[in-house]
């Protein structure tokens, strides 16, 4: 279920009828979705309140700033984005040890 337009142009402060940029707040919002799926490890569930909140701040910043960096932000994502994820983002642990195994016969 994607990202609610009307809540997105709320978010944003636009007026109810603009949809002048509806297309690009959709592109938007699928990144935001994907960004907060990838860097969670879970599927992207716009009822997650916290998910829903970071990939509003995703979209507005995209919207706002859409350069990668500016010379009045070095930060590449809105502060707080992360830490909003932090506590629902798996675990993901780089080195599993292989089991050993028995030369006892």
């Amino acid at each position: 279920m994607p990202l609610p337009a009307a809540l997105v142009r709320a978010h944003l402060n636009f007026l109810p009828d603009e949809t002048a940029d509806d297309a690009i707040l959709a592109h938007y919002g699928n990144v935001a979705e994907a960004w907060v799926a990838s860097y969670t490890g879970l599927p992207f569930d716009p009822d997650n309140v916290l998910m829903l909140q970071a990939a509003l701040m995703l979209i507005a910043h995209q919207y706002e700033a859409r350069e990668a960096v500016t010379f009045a932000s070095a930060y590449q994502l809105p502060f707080g984005v992360t830490d909003l994820l932090a506590g629902i983002k798996r675990q993901v642990l780089g080195y599993v040890p292989e089991p050993e195994v028995s030369t006892d016969g």
